[in-house]
């Protein structure tokens, strides 16, 4: 089952993002990270974690390495950031691909579920039953 969140309230935490990603990342999977060049923070942190890649992606930097214990933590750890004016951020990075399960674009506001460990799936579907309120949830099922 693939699915596609967008968040649209403006008034939540991040515990949901949270819990998608240790549910959906695997450790051992590679990931990407995107920062926009004027993110200087934001990649020096990825970069603790991965290593700058060369892209077609004019406006910024890619980070690319191995999702380890450390790196999950460090995402599900981290407060939810504060300047959400533009976007509802739920995390500091413009885009997060976890291997070829989950990708969180636009700062954690839109989310595509790719695939998903069968023995995860119940934790999945848990949360995002829970999410109709702060959202758009569709479930492409099959």
């Amino acid at each position: 089952m693939s699915s596609y969140i967008l968040i649209h309230r403006r008034d939540v935490d991040n515990r949901w993002w949270n819990d998608l990603v240790k549910a959906c990342a695997v450790v051992g999977d590679t990931f990407e990270i995107h920062c926009w060049y004027d993110e200087t923070a934001e990649t020096m942190a990825a970069l603790k974690y991965g290593h700058e890649v060369r892209s077609s992606w004019s406006g910024g930097t890619v980070i690319r390495g191995r999702i380890t214990r450390e790196f999950l933590s460090f995402l599900t750890e981290a407060k939810k950031p504060a300047d959400t004016e533009i976007y509802n951020k739920m995390t500091p990075f413009f885009t997060i691909v976890f291997g070829n399960k989950l990708h969180s674009e636009h700062y954690g506001t839109e989310i595509i579920i790719s695939k998903v460990i069968r023995e995860k799936q119940p934790a999945v579907d848990r949360i995002l039953d829970q999410m109709s309120e702060i959202g758009t949830v569709h479930r492409n099922i099959g």
